[in-house]
């Protein structure tokens, strides 16, 4: 997972183009809750970016290009998936084209998943482990979070053997450090701490004795 820093030029227009797409997310998942399928909707959304767009970058640089006309974009996304995506995804692929901002097709679909996510109280949650989890070290990492919560964790684990044990959780602001590589640094510090604390008392006691 790739860690974007706040402050950064990346974190900078990430953020702007999550302001920019959220509108048309918002009216998208509105339309959807409206035929009463907004996770198929978001989830058809989410796997033409995925299926499509990331395993075809020409094809979406064509989408957004502004050499290209509206009307010719509007023939290729009829040509690319009319009859394959649902009639409301395809409305709104057309939409987008209309307004000119098929370039947010991927953080709409991106704004419209942190919409419904929040909406249905799920959280994501990401999980940096040292070795690979078993699936009843999962359930019970789940359960724990849920409980401690009171949402739904979506768990996103990733291995990181650098870890050299335990778990780094990432939820929202909320970061749980309890891998091996922290205890060690934080027994690091601690004794050198406590090597300076004798040192300065080993001082005091020779000041004294002057």
């Amino acid at each position: 997972m790739i860690q974007i820093e706040p402050g950064s030029k990346g974190f900078t227009a990430l953020a702007l183009a999550a302001e920019r797409s959220r509108p048309y997310a918002v009216a998208l998942v509105a339309a959807a809750r409206g035929q009463g399928d907004v996770q198929v909707v978001v989830d058809e959304l989410g796997e033409i970016v995925g299926d499509v767009l990331e395993r075809f970058p020409r094809f979406a640089e064509i989408l957004g290009s502004s050499e290209i006309s509206i009307t010719e974009k509007d023939r290729i996304l009829v040509d690319v998936f009319q009859g394959k995506a649902s009639d409301l995804v395809m409305r709104f692929l057309r939409v987008l084209n209309r307004h000119g901002r098929l370039d947010l097709l991927a953080g709409v679909a991106r704004e419209a998943k942190i919409l419904w996510d929040r909406e249905c109280r799920r959280v994501p949650v990401s999980v940096r482990s040292a070795s690979p989890l078993s699936d009843e070290q999962v359930a019970r990492l789940r359960d724990g979070l849920a409980q401690s919560t009171g949402l739904e964790p979506l768990l996103q684990i990733s291995i990181h053997p650098e870890l050299l044990g335990g778990l780094v959780i990432q939820l929202g602001d909320q970061r749980y450090d309890a891998s091996l590589k922290n205890r060690l640094e934080t027994l690091r510090q601690r004794l050198i701490q406590g090597k300076t604390h004798e040192i300065q008392s080993r001082r005091d006691q020779f000041s004294h004795s002057e």
